[in-house]
């Protein structure tokens, strides 16, 4: 954070851009695991690989302001109910006057792409994909060597994302519906036939 800009807030707003920004590395850290795994992970195995990331962020000096908190938060953890993704989703969207990164909005969608279709948005290399994943099963993915990439460091998109999909029309217009609702992102169908769409996604100049 600048230091000019840090000498401005008090305690309480520096806490809180703090927090935000450790829930959006944790559920990153969540993403880029469930892609190596290249399937959904159970509620217990996420909240477990949350847990051993936050003791790890909680020893370092960078979220010094969030010893107390991150001590509470992963306390918390050993109750079998709670949904930590679910939490560092909700810290995420807790001042709708904070707008977010386009970062942050494209997580967002990821997740509801794949809440949508109860699978894993995988990533892939464009050379790379198996177009005969599992047999045959449907699948979406990223066509990207290294999404970071992608975004600058403080997160904006500064390319497109190009999405490959092996979808029933049916799951296809699920698809869109969830880049429609996320206002911030359009998409542009590059190529479609009855097994496979690709599409790109851009941010939308218009907003």
């Amino acid at each position: 954070m600048n230091k000019d800009l840090k000498s401005l807030l008090s305690k309480e707003e520096q806490a809180h851009l703090l927090l935000r920004e450790l829930s959006l590395s944790a559920l990153l850290h969540l993403e880029f695991k469930q892609l190596e795994k290249k399937s959904p992970l159970p509620l217990n195995d996420k909240n477990l690989l949350l847990k051993l990331w936050l003791k790890k962020q909680s020893t370092t000096s960078k979220y010094k302001l969030l010893k107390k908190k991150l001590k509470s938060l992963l306390s918390a953890t050993n109750n079998q109910k709670v949904n930590l993704e679910v939490l560092f989703l909700e810290v995420i969207n807790f001042h709708s006057e904070v707008k977010a990164a386009d970062l942050e909005e494209y997580l967002l969608l990821v997740r509801s792409i794949e809440r949508e279709l109860n699978s894993t948005v995988m990533l892939s290399s464009p050379n790379e994909v198996d177009l005969d994943y599992k047999g045959g099963k449907d699948f979406i993915c990223v066509l990207a060597d290294d999404l970071n990439r992608h975004f600058s460091p403080e997160g904006h998109l500064e390319s497109t994302i190009s999405f490959l999909g092996k979808l029933s029309k049916y799951d296809r217009t699920k698809v869109f519906n969830s880049v429609f609702m996320f206002n911030r992102f359009s998409y542009e169908v590059k190529y479609e036939d009855d097994n496979f769409v690709r599409f790109d996604l851009s941010k939308n100049v218009a907003k």
